[in-house]
C-alpha cells in the first residue's frame, strides 16, 4: 500500500510538472503576440484568452470567429467579452435572436458597464425602446467618466426630458450631476434643468452642497435666469442653500458675494475695479474705461406692480454729470455726484414676474471719461 501511495504521488508530481511546463510554454508563445505564437498557445492549452485572440485573428482575415468564441465562452463561464463578441457577430449576420441571447448572457455573468451598454445599444438599433430603458439605466448606474454618449443615446430615443429622467437616470450622485452639466453645456434644455437639479438636491446629504455641486447650482440658476424661467431659477437657488430671493439680494453688497443667480453680477470691465467696503461697494474708474459699460446687474423676482428703487451713494472725482444711471426695464434713474452720502429713489413699474436692475456707465457728451469713484449702499426695491 505504501508503495502504491508513493507511485501515485510521483505520478501526480510528474503530471503537475508536465502541466506547469505546458502552461509556461503556452504563455510564452502567447506573449509573442504573433499569429504563430497565438496559434501555438491555443493548441497547447485551449484557454479562453488564447481562443479569443485566435478568434480575433480569424475575424480580421474574414473568417467565422463564432466557433472559437463559443469555445472561449465555454472555457470561461464568468467572462463576458466572448459572449459580447458572439452577440455582435450574430447581429451582423442578421441573427437577432441569437445576438440577444448572447448579449443577455454576457450581462448575466458580468454586471459592469460594457455588457449593459452593449445591450442598450443593441435595443436602440433594433428600435425596442421598452427594452432599451432598463439597460441604459443599468449602464449609467455603473458608469464613470464622460457619460455624454449615453445621454446622447437617450435623447435620440425620445425628446421627452421627463421620460429620460424617470427611466434612464439612476439615483446616483455622479450620474445626476453629470446629466445636469450635460443639460447646461452640451444640450442646453431649459425645461429639463430644474427637475434634474431638484433630483440632485433631494439626494441624502445634499442639504450642504459640496463645492462642485454649488457651482452646478449656480450655473443652473444663471442658465434659467437667462432663459427667463425665473420660478425654476428660484427653486434651484433655494436648493443651493441660498435664502429665497426677496427683492434685492445683498443690498449692502455684503458677503458671500457669489456673482451668480439672484446675487449681484459684476461684469469684468477694463479700467474699472470694484472694492467691497464695510457695508458698501466702491466702483473706481481710472479714465481708461469703455465709453459705455455695464457695471452691475441683478435679477429680482417681483410680482407685477409699482415700486421704488432706493439707494445711497457718494462720489469723488466725478463730474456733475456722472454718466452713471440705473436701468430697470423701461425706467432709468441717474446717479448724481455727491461727496457726502445722499439718499436717492426712483419709481419703477414691474410688468412681469421679475426685474433686471442694471447699473450702467455712459460717457456724457463733451465730458472726459470718468476718473474717480462711486460708492453704493442700501440698494433696495420697496413698495411705494
Amino acid at each position: 500500500m505504501k508503495r502504491l501511495t508513493g507511485v501515485a504521488a510521483i505520478a501526480a508530481l510528474a503530471l503537475a510538472g508536465w502541466w506547469s511546463i505546458r502552461l509556461a510554454r503556452a504563455d510564452a508563445a502567447f506573449r509573442q503576440r504573433t499569429r504563430a505564437g497565438i496559434d501555438r498557445a491555443a493548441a497547447l492549452l485551449p484557454r479562453a484568452e488564447y481562443l479569443a485572440a485566435k478568434a480575433a485573428q480569424l475575424d480580421y482575415d474574414g473568417g467565422d470567429p463564432a466557433p472559437l468564441l463559443a469555445q472561449a465562452a465555454a472555457a470561461s463561464p464568468r467572462w463576458s467579452a466572448p459572449r459580447i463578441q458572439l452577440g455582435l457577430d450574430a447581429e451582423s449576420r442578421g441573427n437577432f435572436a441569437s445576438a440577444e441571447k448572447w448579449l443577455l448572457e454576457a450581462a448575466g455573468v458580468d454586471h459592469q458597464f460594457e455588457p449593459a451598454w452593449t445591450l442598450a445599444n443593441f435595443y436602440f438599433r433594433r428600435g425596442e425602446a421598452e427594452k432599451f430603458w432598463p439597460w441604459i439605466r443599468a449602464a449609467l448606474g455603473v458608469s464613470y467618466g464622460d457619460r455624454r454618449l449615453a445621454f446622447d443615446l437617450c435623447w435620440q430615443v425620445t425628446g421627452d426630458p421627463g421620460e429620460i429622467l424617470k427611466r434612464a437616470i439612476p439615483d446616483d450622485h455622479g450620474v445626476i450631476a453629470s446629466y445636469l452639466g450635460y443639460l447646461l453645456w452640451v444640450r442646453p434644455t431649459p425645461e429639463a434643468v430644474m427637475p434634474v437639479a431638484a433630483r440632485l438636491a433631494a439626494l441624502p446629504g445634499a442639504a450642504r452642497p459640496e463645492p462642485a455641486d454649488a457651482e452646478l447650482y449656480s450655473a443652473a440658476c444663471d442658465f434659467l435666469i437667462g432663459a427667463r424661467r425665473i420660478r425654476d431659477a428660484e427653486k434651484v437657488w433655494a436648493a443651493s442653500g441660498q435664502p429665497r430671493p426677496r427683492g434685492i439680494t445683498h443690498p449692502d453688497f455684503e458677503a458671500p458675494r457669489t456673482g451668480h443667480g439672484f446675487d449681484w453680477r459684476w461684469p469684468e470691465v477694463a479700467g474699472v475695479s470694484r472694492i467691497p467696503e464695510e457695508g458698501s461697494l466702491r466702483i473706481a474708474f481710472n479714465g481708461k474705461e469703455p465709453e459705455t459699460s455695464e457695471l452691475l446687474r441683478q435679477t429680482a423676482p417681483l410680482p407685477p406692480g409699482t415700486y421704488l428703487l432706493r439707494w445711497e451713494s457718494r462720489t469723488q472725482g466725478l463730474a456733475a454729470a456722472t454718466g452713471l444711471e440705473w436701468i430697470a426695464g423701461p425706467a432709468n434713474a441717474a446717479v448724481s455726484a455727491s461727496t457726502e452720502w445722499s439718499q436717492n429713489q426712483a419709481k419703477l413699474t414691474v410688468q412681469s414676474d421679475w426685474l433686471d436692475l442694471v447699473l450702467q456707465y455712459r460717457r456724457p457728451a463733451g465730458e472726459a471719461r470718468a476718473d474717480g469713484w462711486l460708492e453704493l449702499r442700501h440698494v433696495r426695491i420697496t413698495p411705494p
